[in-house]
């Protein structure tokens, strides 16, 4: 049995991330006044990037974290500061595009979900070209109720493609919010992949049923049959 549709996480599943978006939390939270090193960002990976510059600011014990204004302004500024990194060095994981395609040629649908909002995402998208083609459709946290590690994104897109049952998605993700939505929502195959923001030590204590290096391992799992 192979999957129906595949949903793909973004930045350190199929973009290239080894803690960039955590140094750039990181540098937005010195630009308000406030300290807390990379690696504290590295667990909330994957939730929406408004969600965890709230944390940042909490786990670094400023007050400001609970005024909603100024959580607004600096999720503001988090946005911009995303933008100009990617737009300036966004590339492809290795092998991501290529992987995309083989499952595309097999008749499975692909998605790229991410916790970024829809401007973030979409300058990830036209800078590496990836707008339509291999691509069928890309959703972002800003779009559903809920995001990572809530289901909302998974059964969105189930509707969008008519896929009935969660047996027949796979979700395929390099954080633990990635692989708690993809339990969460009952898919066949929940994926966690180990070149991105985690390594196999923090990600073998949460759901999958299988754990991969890069996303070039995947077509041997779907398509073994």
């Amino acid at each position: 049995m192979k999957p129906r549709l595949v949903m793909f996480d973004m930045a350190g599943t199929t973009v290239f991330d080894r803690g960039g978006v955590a140094r750039v939390m990181s540098g937005v939270l010195e630009e308000f006044g406030a300290k807390l090193n990379a690696g504290a960002f590295t667990p909330l990976m994957g939730t929406p990037t408004g969600q965890a510059i709230k944390q940042g600011f909490k786990r670094a014990y400023d007050e400001r974290w609970e005024d909603p204004e100024f959580i607004a302004k600096a999720s503001e500024r988090l946005d911009e500061r995303l933008i100009e990194h990617f737009e300036s060095q966004a590339t492809e994981v290795p092998g991501a595009l290529a992987t995309m395609d083989l499952l595309k040629r097999n008749g499975i649908f692909i998605v790229l979900d991410t916790g970024f909002n829809r401007r973030v995402a979409d300058a990830i998208l036209n800078k590496l070209k990836w707008s339509g083609g291999i691509i069928d459709h890309t959703i972002t946290s800003s779009e559903v109720n809920r995001s990572k590690p809530h289901p909302d994104m998974v059964f969105e897109m189930m509707k969008r493609f008519a896929v009935d049952n969660p047996a027949f998605v796979a979700k395929v993700g390099d954080t633990p919010n990635d692989l708690l939505m993809g339990n969460i929502s009952g898919c066949g195959w929940n994926i966690g992949v180990l070149e991105g923001t985690h390594v196999r030590e923090a990600l073998i204590p949460y759901p999958h049923t299988h754990l991969v290096m890069n996303i070039k391992d995947c077509p041997a799992i779907f398509l073994e049959d």
